[in-house]
C-alpha cells in the first residue's frame, strides 16, 4: 500500500537552521531527533550535498537506509535505498522559506509498505501522519 501526503508547519528556526539540523550527521544526531534510535544510526557516506545513512526508530521498530540530497537551496530530500518494511524509492522532502524571522516549512511524505509491519505503519501515517509529523518537526525545530 502506498501513502502520500503533505504537511506544513511554521517554526522559529531560520531556513538555514532547518537544513542544518536535517543534515547534521554527527554522532549527536539521534539525540537531536527524539524519535531516532541510537542503535540504528550509521553514516555510510557523507559528501558536500548528499549523504547515505541508516536510521530507524525503536517503536515501532523500523529502519531504513536513506539517501539525503540537499543540493537545492533550503530543501532536503530523503529517498529510501533499503528498508526492513518500506519500499526503496519512498521519500520525504522538506523545503523551508523565510517567515516572520523563522521559517514556513512544507514537507511531502510518500512511502509504500513491503510487509505487514510496514503496512500498519503506512496505514497509521495515512490517518495521523500530517498532523503528528507537523507537530513533531515543529517541536524539534523550535528547540533550536
Amino acid at each position: 500500500m502506498r501513502t502520500k501526503f503533505g504537511f506544513d508547519f511554521v517554526t522559529t528556526a531560520a531556513p538555514d537552521q532547518v537544513i542544518e539540523l536535517m543534515t547534521d550527521f554527527s554522532p549527536n544526531r539521534p539525540h537531536r531527533w527524539p524519535a531516532s534510535s541510537v542503535k540504528a544510526y550509521e553514516v555510510y557516506r557523507l559528501g558536500e550535498t548528499e549523504a547515505d545513512i541508516r536510521e530507524g526508530q525503536d517503536f515501532p521498530k523500523l529502519w531504513a537506509t536513506w539517501h539525503y540530497d540537499w543540493s537545492k537551496p533550503n530543501s532536503v530530500t530523503l529517498t529510501i535505498v533499503e528498508s526492513d518494511h518500506l519500499e526503496a524509492g519512498g521519500l520525504m522532502s522538506l523545503t523551508a522559506a523565510p517567515h516572520d524571522g523563522g521559517s514556513s516549512v512544507h514537507a511531502v511524505w510518500q512511502q509504500t509498505s513491503t510487509s505487514v509491519r510496514g503496512l500498519l505503519a503506512v496505514i497509521m501515517m495515512r490517518f495521523v501522519g500530517p498532523r503528528s509529523l507537523a507537530s513533531y518537526y515543529k517541536r524539534v525545530y523550535d528547540r533550536l
